[in-house]
C-alpha cells in the first residue's frame, strides 16, 4: 500500500483539505487499532446548483461563505474554473477553505482534453490546499470501458506534473454516465498514472447509481490507497425514472449512511468529507444547517459503533 506523508496526514488532522506539497507516493495510512474521534474537514458542494440559474452564479456561491462559517463547515467545493480567485477570497475571509475546483477532462482522440484555463487555475491554487476535481468524460468510448485509458493517462500525467510544481493535488471524480463512472475506473486510472498527487474521490450518490450498496465495503477498500475526498448525501437510492429521491438533504431519505462512515473510520480515512446538495431546493442556509446537524449525528453514531 502506498503511504501518506506525515505532512499530508497532519493537514487532514488539522482540518485542512488534502495537500500534495509533499509529493511522495500516495494517500493512505495503515489503519490504526483505535481511530480517534472524527476530525475530518466537513464541507459543502453544489448548494443551490441545479435548482435555478441564479443560485449557480459566482455571486450566489460567494454569498454562501458566511453561512458556511456560521454553521461550522470547513469550506466548500466549487463547480468550474471561472471565479476561482474570487471564491478563494470569499471563503478565506470567513475562515473557510476552497477544498476543490471541479472540471472535466475528455479522452476522445483529437480533443484537447481540458480547458486551457486549468493551467492558470492550478497556479492560482498554490498554497491554498485546494485540489482539482476531474471528471473523466468521453463521447466516443462507453462508460467503464478502457479504450481511452492511454489518452487519459497521458493527459493526467501532464496535469499531475504541472500541479506538482504548485503543490496541488488532483482527485478523479467518478460520475454516472462518464467514461470513468465507477470507483473501479478511477482507481484503475490512478494506478496507471502513478503520480503521488493523483488520488480518487468516493461520491456516494454516483456509487449508488452504478453499483449495489452491498458492495460498499469492497469499493471503499479498493479506493482506500488513493482516497483523497468523499461526498455523501441523504438518499432513497437511484431510480433512473424518478430521481427525486436520489440526492436529498443529509439525514433525509431511506438509506442509513452510518455504514459509510463506519467503514471510512475502520479504514482510518482522515481526509475531507462533504455533502453534495445538487438540485435540492430550499433556503440555502437551512440546507446547510440541517446537513451539519445530520453530520454530527452520523459521526457520533459511527464513533459509537453499530
Amino acid at each position: 500500500m502506498r503511504t501518506l506523508t506525515s505532512r499530508w496526514l497532519n493537514a487532514a488532522l488539522l482540518g485542512a483539505c488534502v495537500v500534495a506539497a509533499g509529493l511522495t507516493p500516495a494517500v493512505a495510512a495503515e489503519p490504526t487499532s483505535a481511530a480517534p474521534a472524527w476530525s475530518n474537514p466537513f464541507y459543502a458542494y453544489c448548494v443551490g446548483i441545479g435548482t435555478d440559474p441564479e443560485s449557480a452564479t459566482l455571486q450566489a456561491q460567494q454569498r454562501l461563505a458566511p453561512a458556511l462559517a456560521k454553521c461550522g463547515y470547513a469550506g466548500m467545493a466549487h463547480v468550474g474554473l471561472n471565479g476561482v480567485p474570487e471564491m478563494l477570497q470569499a471563503l478565506e475571509s470567513q475562515g473557510q477553505k476552497l477544498l476543490a475546483a471541479y472540471t472535466p477532462l475528455n479522452v476522445d482522440p483529437g480533443d484537447p482534453g481540458y480547458d486551457p484555463k486549468l493551467r492558470e487555475v492550478i497556479l492560482q491554487l498554490k498554497g491554498h490546499g485546494t485540489l482539482v476535481w476531474l471528471v473523466i468524460n468521453s463521447k466516443q468510448y462507453k462508460p467503464s470501458s478502457t479504450e481511452g485509458d492511454p489518452r487519459a493517462v497521458e493527459l493526467l500525467r501532464q496535469l499531475a506534473d504541472l500541479a506538482a510544481q504548485s503543490g496541488v493535488a488532483i482527485s478523479l471524480y467518478p460520475h454516472r454516465g462518464a467514461y470513468a463512472e465507477r470507483m473501479e475506473d478511477v482507481v484503475r486510472l490512478a494506478k496507471q498514472v502513478a503520480r503521488p498527487n493523483v488520488g480518487v474521490t468516493f461520491t456516494y450518490c454516483h456509487f449508488l447509481a452504478v453499483d449495489d450498496d452491498q458492495h460498499l465495503d469492497r469499493v471503499l477498500e479498493l479506493a482506500r490507497p488513493y482516497l483523497t475526498m468523499v461526498t455523501i448525501n441523504g438518499t432513497s437510492g437511484y431510480d433512473p425514472k424518478n430521481r427525486a429521491g436520489w440526492i436529498q438533504v443529509l439525514g433525509e431519505g431511506s438509506y442509513d449512511l452510518s455504514p459509510v462512515l463506519r467503514k471510512l473510520r475502520q479504514l482510518d480515512y482522515r481526509g475531507p468529507i462533504g455533502i453534495i446538495a445538487y438540485g435540492i431546493k430550499g433556503d440555502h442556509e437551512d440546507i446547510l444547517r440541517r446537513s451539519m446537524q445530520a453530520w454530527k449525528d452520523l459521526a457520533a453514531r459511527a464513533v459509537a459503533g453499530p
